[in-house]
């Protein structure tokens, strides 16, 4: 395996004889760069999993839309191998919160919070980074 290109433009190509005509515009290689507390910005309208948090064990999901410029926060803990689902809120969480979470859940009397997450490879194909974190 090989990774090539800038930070935030990586790909991973498997085969080194596909090197030479590989396209550099998306990362597909998050362990390396993925970490919790790192912003990324959407690059183009994406969709997301909503999960709405309650004090009590429960928890329900929903879906929602992030638009090209949104920027979010990791709050997963990168492992290795790198996780196939990266869990995020908004940076401008308490703006997005009544678009995002329904009207029915935020009355819910236990309901707390709301998280957003994609699959890995997903985010890599619709976020870049643009504030890292030091290690």
């Amino acid at each position: 395996m090989i990774f090539i290109g800038r930070l935030n433009e990586f790909k991973l190509i498997r085969s080194p004889k596909r090197w030479a005509g590989a396209t550099i515009s998306t990362m597909s290689a998050p362990a390396l760069i993925l970490r919790r507390g790192q912003v990324w910005e959407v690059t183009d309208v994406c969709d997301v999993e909503i999960q709405y948090l309650f004090s009590a064990p429960i928890t329900f999901s929903g879906s929602g839309r992030l638009n090209a410029g949104e920027r979010v926060c990791i709050t997963t803990e990168m492992t290795d191998p790198a996780p196939k689902i990266v869990g995020f809120v908004p940076v401008r969480y308490d703006e997005l919160h009544d678009g995002l979470v329904p009207r029915d859940i935020r009355d819910t009397p236990r309901y707390k919070k709301y998280m957003l997450s994609v699959k890995t490879e997903y985010f890599c194909e619709h976020f870049k980074l643009v504030e890292d974190v030091r290690q």
